[in-house]
């Protein structure tokens, strides 16, 4: 009788290990397709990006032109309201925007803003009207175009400003390459330089 309940129980054993074997290899190619899926991802679908009212999409080296127009909003606001007394917090902020290089020469000018408005004892305040947005694709810049106000003294003066950007996506970020700003309304766009040319 032993000898029977032990062949059983070795066949028993037997078909477990089979099964136990099975199961593994096929939990670990379930778990290589998954790797390998999570690997080559190179889209993020977000519900919502500040600044933005539809849903967008963000890639590892692409980004939709409305979540790139959000961020551009924020970084001409920040540009803008500088003064002595939050001159580091701007900085802070616009350093996860911009490339090193760009964030160095803007980091400068910054600097210098506050030293001036700090001897000049100016108290005023800066902010910006956001009043457009243009994305130009042959020459791949945007263009943020509002009035810049200057509060002092109980006197608004707004004056229109184009801030003009070119930059490029990296690693799920979109980041500031070169900025200009100039008075007016008109951007340089491609067209603006064909008349140019003329």
């Amino acid at each position: 009788m032993e000898i029977i309940t032990r062949g059983l129980t070795l066949e028993g054993m037997e078909r477990t290990v089979k099964y136990v074997l099975t199961a593994n290899v096929g939990l670990s190619g379930a778990l290589l397709v998954a790797v390998i899926c999570l690997f080559n991802q190179d889209k993020i679908v977000m519900q919502q990006v500040p600044g933005s009212t539809a849903t967008v999409e963000v890639g590892k080296a692409t980004m939709d032109v409305g979540s790139q127009r959000a961020i551009l909003i924020a970084v001409t606001s920040n540009l803008v309201q500088v003064n002595p007394t939050n001159a580091h917090y701007q900085k802070n902020f616009l350093q996860a925007f911009l490339a090193p290089a760009v964030y160095t020469k803007i980091s400068a000018e910054i600097d210098a803003k506050a030293r001036l408005l700090a001897d000049q004892r100016e108290l005023g305040s800066y902010y910006f009207v956001f009043r457009e947005h243009q994305y130009d694709p042959k020459i791949n810049k945007h263009f943020v175009i509002g009035d810049v106000h200057t509060v002092n003294a109980a006197k608004d003066t707004p004056e229109p400003y184009v801030f003009e950007y070119a930059g490029h996506v990296d690693n799920y970020r979109f980041l500031v390459d070169d900025i200009t700003s100039y008075k007016g309304d008109k951007a340089h766009n491609s067209g603006w330089l064909e008349a140019q040319k003329r």
